[in-house]
């Protein structure tokens, strides 16, 4: 399997996985970040003073958004989604999990920039 094929895959189940979680939606041929998901990030924005313009901020804002998105709305225990961000700002690379996270992250955030840039 090619490279891009590999990624191409890797993408489209990330993106089944964030609609399971509710995280986005579709509208026709465009995918909106969820109602939920886009107060959770709202709220990241104004709480934590991530600014949205430049692609590594809005990486850590999906990235953060996620993380409490899964607590709050998939009822995942604080806890464990503690846990889970420390070990994936120390372990990222070495984690299986590090590698669909970064996944989830950078579709999120392509999502919100390409509805930024609608709106």
């Amino acid at each position: 399997m090619s490279g891009e094929q590999n990624r191409v895959e890797e993408a489209a189940s990330a993106i089944e996985d964030l609609l399971y979680m509710g995280a986005i939606r579709l509208d026709g041929d465009r995918a909106l970040l969820s109602p939920q998901f886009s107060l959770v990030a709202s709220n990241v924005i104004d709480n934590m003073k991530v600014k949205a313009d430049s692609p590594a901020e809005v990486m850590k804002l999906m990235y953060y958004s996620l993380l409490i998105y899964m607590n709050e709305y998939l009822k995942m225990p604080k806890a464990l989604t503690m846990a889970l961000g420390n070990d994936m700002e120390n372990h990222r690379d070495a984690m299986e999990s590090g590698a669909l996270v970064t996944t989830y992250v950078a579709i999120l955030s392509e999502i919100w920039s390409q509805n930024r840039h609608h709106a």
